[in-house]
């Protein structure tokens, strides 16, 4: 029985054959296929070209024959992508520019995505992965490698994205669109205004920047009327990194307070459970100095009872270290142990505390922000603690 993808060779026509071989004899850095009008367009090191096909018989497996044409000539199996990718890893083979530019010569979308995705890819491999397949998809996976985003093209994917944004209708993917625009040098300031706008009428822009920007969320928040006698007394112990001190004081000031009003906005209306989780993890994130996270609590009252038992500084295993850092910095002046319980309660949150709330439902809108509000008037009362005088 014959492979899958195998096709007899002999439907393509004369003048198609002899002219993609000709193609293929030129320095060729990725191939693209547009199937609804049959032209396969190339990049070469002379530029780019096309070629219009004349299918002699059914389009479908005339592109088929195409591709393993395509796939026998750069990769010497006419199984195509899947079949290469699956002995690829196999045969666990390092990931190569070379065994990379082989992908983006195939036509195969999956594949250029594949490459998008790969960890430590090159800028000019990059910037073929864009000409073979310029979609939000392949804009979101190339924003997030950082050589990236340093490079002209970040601006490029940047724009497209920006543009984008209006029309993305699945709220992960508009987190993680906000996230990525939000990166250094991509967007003006008022660009990032705009974006911080159309929150207001789309909250699932919210978790974007407070994971983006987590000390620039733009609001004016004056720091705590404590700061300064807070700040003074925490010297000595910010001075000799006392972690417990410094996001104590940090919560205390302008850029920490305004990461507090950025979360009251983003729970006023979460229009669903991805953007509920994209919070939620911007929370701990925002607190991880305090080395919380990995506590991974599943309900409010035990996130409570642990940040209780940590500043009535019980010795607990693992937390050796933040008990003595606790007990530094409440035995100084001016430092306030509900706020410090509160700050601790912050740092525990995480997907873990939804996943009893969201497993087995796929509640949306209302429904969802019923379903989560014991939890979110627990986080609002926490913030409400630390922004008292």
């Amino acid at each position: 029985m014959g492979h899958p993808y195998t096709v007899e060779l002999d439907m393509l026509s004369n003048e198609d054959n002899l002219r993609i071989n000709v193609l293929l004899r030129q320095d060729v850095h990725a191939l693209r296929i547009d199937e609804s009008k049959m032209i396969v367009y190339a990049l070469t090191g002379r530029g780019e070209g096309k070629i219009v096909l004349n299918p002699a018989g059914p389009d479908d497996k005339y592109l088929r024959e195409i591709r393993e044409m395509l796939s026998n000539h750069f990769l010497g199996s006419p199984g195509g992508y899947p079949v290469y990718i699956h002995r690829w890893t196999r045969m666990s083979q390092s990931r190569s520019d070379d065994s990379l530019e082989k992908l983006l010569k195939l036509g195969e979308p999956e594949a250029v995505v594949a490459v998008a995705n790969t960890g430590g890819i090159s800028t000019e491999i990059s910037r073929r992965v864009w000409w073979a397949l310029p979609s939000e998809e392949t804009a979101r996976a190339l924003l997030r490698h950082d050589s990236v985003v340093t490079d002209e093209l970040g601006q490029e994917l940047a724009r497209f994205l920006f543009e984008f944004l209006p029309f993305e209708a699945e709220p992960s993917r508009i987190v993680e669109n906000v996230r990525l625009l939000l990166q250094p040098g991509l967007l003006s300031q008022q660009e990032q205004a705009s974006l911080w706008k159309k929150a207001a009428h789309k909250s699932a822009y919210y978790p974007g920047f407070l994971m983006a920007v987590p000390d620039a969320i733009p609001v004016d928040s004056d720091p705590h009327p404590d700061y300064t006698r807070i700040r003074d007394a925490l010297e000595p112990l910010l001075n000799e990194q006392n972690d417990v001190a410094a996001m104590y004081l940090k919560v205390h000031s302008s850029e920490g307070r305004s990461f507090l009003q950025g979360i009251r906005l983003a729970l006023k209306r979460p229009s669903s459970q991805d953007v509920v989780v994209a919070l939620f993890k911007s929370i701990g994130t925002y607190y991880r100095s305090l080395g919380l996270a990995g506590v991974r609590q599943r309900n409010i009252a035990d996130i409570d009872m642990f940040a209780h038992q940590l500043c009535e500084l019980d010795n607990v295993a693992g937390y050796e270290d933040l008990t003595r850092q606790l007990a530094e910095v409440s035995g100084s002046a001016h430092v306030d142990n509900d706020r410090l319980t509160a700050m601790l309660g912050l740092a525990q949150m995480g997907e873990d505390l939804l996943d009893p709330l969201f497993g087995g439902t796929d509640t949306l809108g209302s429904a969802m922000r019923k379903h989560i509000k014991p939890l979110a008037s627990s986080v609002l009362a926490k913030i409400d603690t630390l922004e008292r005088s």
